[in-house]
């Protein structure tokens, strides 16, 4: 077995009652995340909601590494160039279904990935909803495919509170997961000085699971792929300032930086259109070539 990566959970402020995961996980999950030892795609837990919405459920997120272009991204979880991909929206009402396709369709612009909607089980990417949670989860990119089966959800978005700005940053958050996008707290180059020892202390009083040095510490640069560290990206974590020996308490984006939009191309380069026919420069070098031609003697 190796050691796994393992994302972080955001921390709640120090005040606000421990969120308890939406599902019950299972006895082996369980081990897997006390040892901090699995080769699974799936962990726990996600990020948690900021404080003013601290007292609702809290959901989990899914794993992933790094590549280039201001960012982090699993490399072998990357889709190929060009690919269409389906995305089963399940369990959806129509008003759910709009907004997570609208949230999801933020990232179109700056990739070549070709996505299609339906709500039919069997896509690539299966997007469950749940209405008693909000946060989510996601499998990275490709790592969905063969980790559950075919008509199983890769993805759940909580719906807990409604469509509100909270939650329509979770889709975007989770739609980064599955293309591939790692949690850009642990670049390797992040600006970031965490008080590791008061998080154990407060990870170990609100009996939290899993490894704080895998949940917090930077990849390791040599798996990876990477260039700027960005803060302001929307797959970075919130963190109070408690949790951090210098500088100021950090808030999560709720929108695409551009960092993200930056990395996303460089992952998923669209074609650059053809050069447009200049026919007013055509004009004057022909121009100019028969006045030249017609001064010879």
């Amino acid at each position: 077995m190796k050691k796994a990566v393992i994302p972080c959970a955001e921390p709640l402020a120090l005040s606000a009652p421990l969120l308890s995961v939406a599902r019950r996980p299972t006895t082996a999950e369980m081990m897997l995340l006390i040892t901090g030892v699995t080769t699974h795609p799936f962990v726990l837990p996600s990020y948690l909601p900021p404080d003013d919405q601290a007292g609702r459920t809290q959901h989990v997120d899914a794993p992933a590494l790094q590549r280039s272009k201001r960012g982090v991204a699993k490399q072998d979880a990357l889709w190929p160039q060009f690919a269409t991909l389906k995305i089963s929206l399940m369990g959806m009402t129509k008003a759910q279904e709009k907004f997570t396709q609208d949230n999801i369709n933020k990232w179109a612009p700056y990739i070549n990935l070709k996505l299609e909607f339906t709500d039919k089980p069997g896509g690539d990417i299966r997007i469950q909803a749940n209405n008693d949670v909000d946060g989510g989860y996601s499998y990275y990119g490709t790592e969905g495919k063969g980790a559950v089966g075919a008509n199983e959800a890769t993805m759940e978005i909580g719906f807990l509170g409604g469509l509100n700005t909270f939650n329509a940053r979770t889709v975007q958050h989770e739609f980064g997961h599955a293309l591939g996008l790692h949690h850009e707290h642990q670049h390797p180059e992040n600006t970031l000085e965490f008080d590791l020892e008061w998080i154990r202390k407060d990870y170990k009083d609100r009996k939290e699971p899993g490894d704080i040095d895998d949940n917090f510490a930077p990849v390791n640069p040599k798996e990876v792929i990477t260039s700027d560290y960005d803060q302001a990206s929307i797959m970075h974590y919130s963190f109070p300032e408690d949790y951090l020996k210098r500088g100021e308490a950090i808030e999560a984006s709720n929108e695409l930086s551009e960092g993200d939009k930056a990395f996303a191309r460089s992952l998923y380069p669209r074609p650059k259109p053809p050069a447009s026919f200049r026919w007013h420069r055509f004009a004057a070098a022909n121009h100019e070539k028969n006045s030249r031609s017609s001064t010879v003697k």
